[in-house]
């Protein structure tokens, strides 16, 4: 088995690149929760007639809450991802452990897909409340595409690994 050096650029960058986003969507993950407290418990004045409309903040609430469910996906899918390259760093791919974070990173994947189906209406509904807001949220196939395409490579490192440890038995 080839040991990758811990000097490649590419595996290095990315490494960084990843732990960067898990602070920065932890800390997102902080000032959302305190946002939307602080949104329920003092209201912004000018803003409270908006809201007061038709229920609008449990509706903003609400889009709050789904939002920082998909942020803690969003950190899950990340951190899998970062074991992932860790084993790349070491030359050492192809575990059963990375397949079995490919499935879970697809799963997240469609979790994030269905928390994006419920957010939609929600913003939709906030829109149709507060004067100049547009609701341009779309929901996008790429989610279910991407989802696929981590199942498919699960299946390709748990064969991988299969055919390492046959390898391993008869050497």
């Amino acid at each position: 088995m080839t040991v990758a050096t811990r000097s490649d650029p590419l595996l290095t960058i990315t490494q960084f690149l990843l732990r960067a986003a898990i602070v920065l969507i932890a800390f997102t993950i902080a000032v959302c929760a305190i946002a939307a407290v602080a949104l329920a418990l003092f209201p912004d004045q000018e803003l409270l007639p908006k809201l007061s409309q038709g229920g609008t903040l449990w509706w903003v609430l609400g889009a709050v809450a789904v939002s920082i469910v998909m942020l803690a996906l969003y950190l899950l899918f990340t951190l899998n991802l970062s074991r992932i390259v860790a084993t790349v760093g070491t030359g050492d791919p192809f575990q059963p452990e990375n397949a079995d974070r490919l499935d879970r990173m697809a799963w997240l994947t469609l979790a994030v897909q269905g928390c994006m189906i419920a957010l939609a209406p929600l913003i939709a509904m906030i829109a149709r409340h507060i004067d100049g807001m547009r609701s341009n949220f779309e929901v996008s196939l790429s989610g279910f595409l991407l989802a696929l395409v981590l199942f498919i490579l699960a299946r390709v490192f748990r064969r991988g690994a299969e055919m390492r440890a046959d390898l391993e038995g008869t050497v």
